[in-house]
This record gives C-alpha cells, structure tokens and sequence, in this order.
C-alpha cells in the first residue's frame, strides 16, 4: 500500500528576511513597499519589492509567472510543452521564443552533464506519477523501455521550432523552469526601474540589489531533516539567485521506501543520491535551477569536483556533513546552533587539496 506525501514548504531555502510576511499587500510609510504570497508552478511564491513601482512590479510578477507556467507546463494541453510533446516523432512545433530560447540553454548545459539531467526525462516524469494522485514503482523491464525515449540529442531547435524525433518521447522542464522564473522577474524589475525586490518559487529565491536598509538580504539554508522553519546556514545575497534541490520536496513511499521527485537519467528511476540537499548560487536563475538539480543526481563527488571548476554551492550530505565553495565565505555565518551540529569543508576552486575541514 503506497503512502503519498507531497510536501510544499514555503521554500526550501527559507528567506529569513521575509519571515512572516503573509499580506497580499504592503506599503510602507518610509519607503514605498508591495509583497504578494501565491501558488504556481505546484509551490508556494513569495514576491516582494521596494521603491516607487513596487506594487506595479509585484502585479507584473505574477502575471509573468502565470505566462511562464502556461508555456511550459508538461499538463496543460495548450502549452509550447505539451504541444511540442503530442508531435512527437511527426513534426516541428512552432513555439514562443521565451521557450525556444530556455530549451536552447537547456539542452546546452544538459549535453554538457550526461547522465545527470535530461530535458527530455518526461516519458519517465509521467509513468512514475510522483506529482499525480496515484504514483506507482515502475517496474525495471518498464524502466529499460523508457531509457530508449529520454535523449536530449533528439530535440532538434531550428528557426524558431522544436521537435522531438521519436515517438513517445517528451521534454519536462521542472528541474530547470522555476529558476528560469526568476530570469523573467529580473526582466520586469529592469523594465520598471526597481533595483531591491526579493523572489522566492519554492526554493528558487532571487535577491535583487539589497533591502531598503542597505543591507544584503539574508537567506537561509535548512536541513531537510529538520525543522522547516528553522536554518542551519545564512548566506547573504545581492543581485543573485539560489537554487536549492533535494528528494524531500516531493515523494511518495511505499514499504518504507521513499521516491523523490527528481529522477536519474540513467536508470529511469528516482535518484538515489548521498546528498540530502544541494544550493547553487549564481546571476542566472535557470543555470543556477539546473545544476541544483544535476548536483542533487550525480551526488557529492559531482558536486565537489563542480565547486573546484568555480561552481559556487553549499551540499549537506546525508549523514550531516556541509561542503561550501570557499567563494561564499564572507557571505556565509552559521544559524543558531548549526555550527554544533553539522562538520563544515571550505571547497577552494582549482585547488587539489580544495576540502579542507574546518
């Protein structure tokens, strides 16, 4: 008997600056200041900003949001997605160019990492059904069936169109859609003048310039066995994205078992990683959105041979040890606590001694 559970924290990197912020909408007499909580792209977004258009550019927020979903949702029978999905081994699609340019950086970074994301991994996305009512463990004959349909060489991008070789075959943009979000928030801000607005889509937090005070918005990074409300580290963060990956977002279990959300593309099935969590820190929000996800699947080793390239990330691993790229160091501080719990290892780049103990 299968025992579901979907969790949806309000972030899986908790935004300490924003705590308790629930309002649809707040002003401030001293500066000017709007904030709306929502639910899209299956999570719960927090949206704030500061300054002379800062409602205006809360409401153009969620509006770009609701756009961005109804491009890429793998369910919606309309989207570019879906529609990109059904001609499957018949013809191209024309798609918007938001989507076309996404699935160009998409499929770039993903033929860069084999073997640790795949655009096209929503044959396997759908027989799983972790985000469905009725999950299911997808037998291994099944699972070999479904490997010949996940091959990101076989999305072909010309001239605005896209389209995928075989049959059956489909694309799913969860692992990198929700950083991309942030991207198109960064769009709006530009284009109405607001410099301090924070954003945060489930675990995809962009902090844009500083608070009103001047200073760095803090952001905090949990233990996914612990307490949701609470954090173990605090980065602080301007004009940058955090992405935060981890199988304890989304599952179900079934015999004790748990299965995440987040699938491996060799085996077809739920990766099973040493990592409990992982968080990319970078400018771009959808890069940040796909090696979050990528490091969570290829584990620590992956993730710790990408912080010594100049990747710049925070893992805890399962057992409870944190790897921080040395990069993040005059950002970093612990929460209350955390430094009593948890063995931390500065990663340095380009070094070959780069773990070093604390």
């Amino acid at each position: 008997m299968a025992h579901w559970r979907k969790v949806l924290p309000a972030a899986c990197a908790l935004v300490l600056a924003c705590a308790g912020v629930t309002a649809l909408t707040l002003r401030s007499r001293a500066t000017r200041e709007a904030s709306a909580t929502l639910y899209a792209m299956s999570t719960v977004v927090t949206s704030r900003a500061w300054g002379a258009h800062a409602q205006e550019a809360v409401d153009a927020v969620t509006q770009a949001l609701a756009e961005h979903e109804a491009r890429l949702s793998l369910y919606e029978p309309d989207s570019d997605i879906a529609r990109l999905n059904a001609a499957a081994g018949s013809s191209p699609v024309e798609i918007a160019p938001e989507t076309y340019a996404l699935l160009e950086k998409g499929k770039a970074l993903s033929l860069q990492n084999p073997g640790e994301f795949a655009l096209t991994i929503a044959p396997v996305t759908l027989a799983w059904g972790v985000n469905s009512d009725a999950p299911r463990v997808v037998p291994e004959d099944e699972r070999r069936q479904l490997l010949a349909l996940v091959d990101d060489n076989a999305l072909v991008l010309k001239d605005g169109t896209a389209m995928l070789t075989q049959e059956g075959m489909g694309v799913d943009l969860g692992g990198i859609a929700k950083g991309a979000a942030c991207d198109v928030a960064r769009e709006v801000y530009e284009d109405l003048g607001v410099e301090n607005a924070l954003l945060d889509i489930g675990g995809n937090v962009y902090a844009r310039g500083r608070r009103p005070d001047g200073t760095r918005f803090r952001i905090g990074f949990r233990d996914p066995n612990g307490n949701a409300a609470s954090a173990i580290v605090v980065l602080e963060l301007e004009d940058e994205v955090i992405a935060v990956s981890g199988g304890y977002e989304r599952y179900f279990e079934v015999d004790g078992v748990r299965y995440s959300h987040i699938f491996d593309p060799a085996t077809a099935a739920p990766a099973q990683s040493d990592l409990a969590s992982v968080g990319v820190v970078c400018e771009d929000g959808a890069t940040a959105d796909f090696y979050s996800t990528a490091l969570y699947v290829g584990g620590l080793e992956n993730t710790l041979e990408y912080m010594e390239r100049g990747g710049t990330a925070i893992a805890l691993t399962n057992d409870g040890r944190l790897y921080v790229s040395q990069a993040l160091r005059n950002s970093f501080s612990w929460a209350e606590g955390g430094e009593d719990a948890y063995p931390l290892y500065w990663v340095t780049a380009k070094r070959e001694d780069a773990h070093e103990a604390a």
